[in-house]
């Protein structure tokens, strides 16, 4: 929410007008609401697309699987061991699931992938966005060090941040920005990509 904040002051102090709705948007957390509206049914996975699954394990119908979750998010990486299951448990698992990408890594293990348009538990608590000394803006797990970047988004044209922003954005920006969701993630990123420049520093805003 301080982020989105911070978004909100420097669009306001640039000279865009900013609407009673743009401002809510920008300063409201939407998790509750995404949580009511649910996830987006994928297409259903087909029972033949399941055997195939299936036949690479290589096991008897009463032989148990180890099935191991891995969720991938925009910061961030889980991995959950979901115990051991049945054949007919993994089928049931498999046709519940077909956003998940299957795939088998041994006879009698199966890994499952998928990918969340969020931050991970994790991230919530210790991700920030920062600069670093070349300039790169970076998303850092923890306290913004060299050893804690975990991706790094476009450099920055810094004469030109620190003309065109408020007084101490930028010593706020060298401190690292607490990002506690996927909104302000989206607005920090949205607001600093104004002063992304391209490899030979041009302001990539103006074309380049």
């Amino acid at each position: 929410m301080v982020a989105a904040i911070c978004a909100v002051t420097i669009l306001a102090y640039r000279g865009l007008s900013i609407s009673a709705a743009v401002e809510r948007l920008l300063t409201t957390d939407f998790g509750e609401a995404m949580n009511v509206m649910g996830s987006v049914k994928q297409d259903q996975r087909s029972p033949q697309e399941i055997q195939v699954i299936v036949d690479q394990l290589e096991t008897g119908a009463d032989q148990l699987i180890r099935v191991v979750l891995q969720t991938k998010y925009i910061c961030g990486v889980e991995t959950e061991q979901l115990g051991r299951m049945n054949i007919p448990q993994l089928k049931m698992l498999l046709a519940q699931h077909p956003e998940w990408e299957a795939k088998v890594t041994s006879s009698d293990t199966l890994h499952l992938n998928q990918s969340v348009d969020d931050l991970s538990p994790v991230c919530k608590q210790e991700a920030y966005i920062s600069i670093d000394a070349a300039g790169h803006l970076n998303l850092y797990e923890g306290k913004p060090t060299e050893e804690n970047v975990i991706r790094t988004f476009f450099q920055l044209d810094v004469g030109t941040l620190e003309s065109s922003l408020p007084e101490g954005v930028l010593e706020q920006l060298q401190e690292g920005i607490r990002i506690q969701d996927k909104d302000e993630y989206d607005s920090v990123i949205s607001t600093f990509s104004d002063f992304a420049v391209d490899e030979t520093h041009h302001l990539l805003r103006n074309g380049g």
